[in-house]
């Protein structure tokens, strides 16, 4: 009697767990893609494609069963000028300050009608195009208003981004979601995602002048250490890292992926556009 009511628990758990796309085997390979040139036929050699949420090629895979799993983009802590929630945001109170790099704003995390914008528009789209999860980007956009003189005015901001991807994981049980950066909240969060995207690990662009470069020891150290924090608090999570090197640099490009093998981790290079598809970690 004791075996078949664990055989039966056993289908039971079987038939109730939620579907999870790394019954493939594990991620390792990734590419991050902004365009729409390249379609299946390009990033399906990959495992893994975030792409843009809105302006991106057709969905499809190339490989077997449910191979590249595919995520798409949405902006947690800014709000682009160009964006569809941008409508509902213009003019809210919970807009902080403009970033004129990419042309959008910082906004509260804390605020209720923020959060209304993403699980009432952001999300569902990326639903609704068929994606098999979310790339969640610019936490760290809302994490830096806690290291500026204002910070007394953003107390909470941490647990409001924690709650946002509580809610994200409790009303989508069965997708796949993956945070870019958040370090610093990472052990908090880590048990409710699948992915954690390190950008910037070993190599950046620097818009004033000098392009492409290292990111000097001491801050790649940090960011292992909270790395190793997240990794504590769910072994499972599967390391992403993107880092950057211009077209011709390929010797730069081959440091940051060794590095990255070397602590396994998954690594991606691309220019700072990810507006094209490097084969860098495809062909040694």
């Amino acid at each position: 009697m004791r075996s078949v009511l664990l055989k039966w628990g056993l289908v039971l758990t079987l038939i109730m767990a939620p579907v999870s796309l790394h019954a493939e085997g594990p991620v390792q390979t990734w590419v991050c893609y902004y365009g729409k040139v390249f379609g299946p036929r390009i990033y399906g050699q990959f495992d893994l494609a975030v792409l843009d949420s809105r302006h991106h090629p057709s969905l499809g895979r190339n490989g077997p069963g449910s191979r590249p799993i595919l995520l798409g983009y949405v902006s947690v802590g800014e709000v682009h000028e160009e964006s569809p929630g941008w409508s509902q945001a213009q003019h809210q109170p919970y807009l902080v300050r403009k970033n004129p790099q990419w042309n959008s704003w910082i906004v509260d995390v804390r605020s209720s009608e923020w959060r209304r914008v993403l699980f009432e528009t952001a999300f569902p789209q990326v639903m609704a195009e068929g994606f098999d999860g979310f790339f969640l980007d610019t936490i760290d956009s809302s994490l830096h208003l806690m290291e500026t003189e204002e910070r007394a005015s953003f107390q909470g901001t941490r647990e409001a981004l924690c709650g946002i991807v509580e809610t994200l994981r409790s009303r989508y049980p069965g997708k796949l979601i993956a945070v870019n950066r958040g370090l610093p909240v990472l052990p908090a969060i880590a048990s409710m995602i699948d992915f954690v995207v390190v950008e910037d690990l070993y190599s950046y662009y620097d818009g004033v002048g000098r392009g492409y470069v290292r990111v000097d020891e001491k801050t790649r150290d940090i960011l292992l250490s909270q790395i190793r924090a997240g990794l504590q608090a769910n072994p499972h999570l599967t390391v992403l890292t993107l880092d950057y090197a211009g077209e011709g640099e390929r010797t730069l490009a081959m440091e940051a992926i060794s590095f990255s093998r070397k602590n396994g981790f998954v690594p991606y290079v691309s220019t700072y556009k990810l507006d094209q598809i490097f084969y860098y970690t495809l062909h040694p």
